[in-house]
């Protein structure tokens, strides 16, 4: 890897915040721990959390065991990622929006274009009202922008109609289901940015599924492979699987992860700035042979995250 890119990954990794889909969250104390307690995931608000099934039922990857298995691996190089012990100051409405303005583009220029349309409006209130042009020329370096102001304003608009004011913390009261109910019936607010909601925001354990982790989902088969889908539906027997897409993967991975994992193991699975986005990018392929991880075949070398030192990443 060049030099430039450890001493990237040197930086970002040594502070305490992580960056995954334009929005930086504050890190719990680090840990040298390889597997995590129960400690490690966030508090939830209800001790029976809902059942969730998979929509490839009797499809047996990843097991618990799997996933816990690559977490210590991962953890040993990313660190184990915790969420920090302070409730974050943002509303749910700066994630949401957050996440919209993500979408296409990269970590860095949604984070700008959130700044920028925080300055220029300072409330959400002030959003609503705006006209879409000052909207649009606020959030235009994160791509797209006509399309997310007229997404974002008419979340807002309402929210302001339903409730009589500006916000969305009303989901802070409400269960995992309800939440992704009441979300995804916006345009622009999909399961990910849902399940985003409750994993960083509400206290649900949630896995939320983004190009990264259905890219790596796929490569470590934990998703049925087209030929394993048509026999299974051959078979006829029990419920057919439906097409392998991002949405069906977040599903059966929502259902198959420990709860305690999910928190973790997006966020490396995730994180731009000091994950395993930045090792193994698009153009690699991820495997894992049950104690170390690869990048096209290459095992991942470097100093453990959880060491305290400046981690130096690359592959060999």
């Amino acid at each position: 890897m060049p030099a430039v890119m450890k001493r990237k990954m040197a930086s970002s990794l040594s502070r305490s915040s992580f960056f995954s889909h334009g929005i930086k969250m504050a890190e719990g104390r680090p840990g040298k721990r390889r597997a995590v307690s129960p400690a490690a995931a966030p508090a939830t608000k209800r001790s029976k959390l809902e059942e969730t099934s998979s929509p490839f039922e009797g499809f047996p990857r990843p097991s618990p065991a799997d996933v816990t298995k690559i977490h210590t691996a991962l953890a040993r190089h990313f660190g184990e990622r915790r969420p920090g012990a302070k409730k974050p100051k943002r509303q749910i409405l700066d994630t949401v929006v957050g996440t919209i303005l993500s979408q296409n583009t990269t970590n860095t220029n949604s984070h700008r274009a959130f700044s920028q349309l925080m300055e220029r409006f300072r409330n959400w209130d002030a959003v609503r009202t705006a006209k879409p042009k000052a909207v649009e020329t606020a959030i235009k370096c994160g791509g797209l922008a006509p399309k997310k102001t007229k997404w974002i304003q008419h979340i807002l608009r309402t929210i302001y109609k339903e409730t009589g004011i500006t916000s969305m913390e009303y989901l802070r009261k409400k269960s995992k289901s309800e939440v992704h109910a009441e979300l995804e019936r916006f345009t622009g607010i999909g399961k990910k940015t849902s399940a985003i909601i409750n994993l960083f925001d509400v206290g649900h354990p949630d896995m939320a599924v983004d190009t990264h982790v259905f890219r790596y989902a796929l490569q470590l088969g934990w998703a049925p492979t087209e030929k394993e889908r048509s026999i299974h539906n051959k078979k006829k027997q029990g419920k057919p699987w439906p097409v392998v897409t991002r949405d069906t993967v977040y599903e059966h991975l929502d259902k198959a992860f420990p709860d305690k994992l999910k928190y973790s193991m997006h966020l490396i699975l995730t994180d731009t700035e000091g994950g395993l986005p930045v090792v193994c990018g698009a153009q690699r392929v991820l495997s894992f042979d049950g104690k170390r991880v690869y990048a096209d075949g290459k095992a991942l070398k470097g100093h453990p995250a959880a060491t305290g030192k400046s981690p130096q990443f690359r592959v060999e």
